[in-house]
């Protein structure tokens, strides 16, 4: 395998998930040409500790305070030296196969911008990183279906609106073996060639916590390349979500006020990238 690969991982508080993802990312990566690159966002808890625990294997940049996801990220690819960048939360646990099969299909099939592959749960769940754009009236339907909606709503209307709200995944291909493009996938798990931040820029740091995957996927997309997920292969995401603990918090109120700057930069109350109607 030739290009060095630079994995990118960003922390703020994750002492309960840090070393298992580290150590899963180094037995993954042993023998392969790759760096480890660790961007800690000011964390108070047992993190820091963790971290500097693995100071001879791994690449580590401290940040004084949490400056969000996509300035932490951006950080850690400005400093990458690879060919190939591998962007992953820090609640993953990722296997070899995964990694290497990934790296293939980028390098042989240029017009992929993007790929990724199924996340699934500790205990098997297939969880929804494969997404239509966050149109408002998904995000909608995101919160009245869910936990929230369930103390607010009839249960059957609530059922009603969580069956109309599947129309916004890739439930079906998630579950097939073949490979599929997608309008964006999560930032839990995205690998890059490293050129093509020289074509649509580094995230989008606007936004504090909340769509910058989106954000980077359509500019991808608008560029001509494919966002392409490969759900034959698969890694373990934990999925510690922090805007969907309290509505009303400075997490849930950075994320409205990133995915309404997503919407103004995008026109996507008025047009559609895709050319697809927005209820799907």
């Amino acid at each position: 395998m030739n290009g060095l690969l630079s994995v990118v991982i960003i922390t703020w508080n994750a002492g309960r998930d840090v070393k298992a993802c580290l150590d899963s990312v180094l037995e993954a990566t042993a023998g392969l040409p790759a760096e480890i690159i660790v961007v800690d966002n000011g964390s108070t808890d047992t993190t820091g500790a963790i971290v500097r625990s693995y100071d001879t294997q791994v690449t580590i940049i401290w940040l004084d305070k949490n400056y969000g996801v996509a300035y932490a990220r951006n950080r850690g690819m400005k400093t990458a030296k690879g060919d190939f960048i591998w962007i992953l939360d820090v609640d993953t646990i990722v296997n070899r196969e995964a990694v290497v099969v990934m790296l293939d299909y980028l390098k042989n099939h240029p017009e992929c911008g993007l790929c990724s592959c199924r996340l699934q749960s500790g205990e098997g769940e297939v969880q929804d990183s494969c997404r239509r754009l966050p149109y408002p009236l998904h995000k909608i339907r995101n919160l009245l279906s869910g936990e929230k909606g369930r103390s607010i709503l009839p249960e059957k209307i609530r059922r009603q609106i969580e069956k109309r709200n599947e129309k916004q995944f890739y439930r079906k291909e998630i579950l097939s073996s073949e490979p599929f493009e997608a309008e964006y996938v999560i930032g839990a798990c995205q690998l890059f060639r490293k050129t093509i931040l020289d074509e649509v820029g580094y995230l989008d740091e606007k936004i504090f916590y909340g769509p910058e995957d989106a954000d980077f996927c359509l500019r991808i997309y608008r560029k001509g390349y494919k966002v392409v997920c490969l759900p034959a292969y698969h890694i373990i995401h934990h999925y510690n979500r922090i805007s969907n603990k309290k509505i009303v918090s400075r997490m849930s109120f950075l994320h409205l006020k990133g995915l309404l700057y997503f919407y103004a930069k995008h026109h996507l109350l008025i047009s559609n990238p895709y050319n697809q109607s927005t209820d799907g």
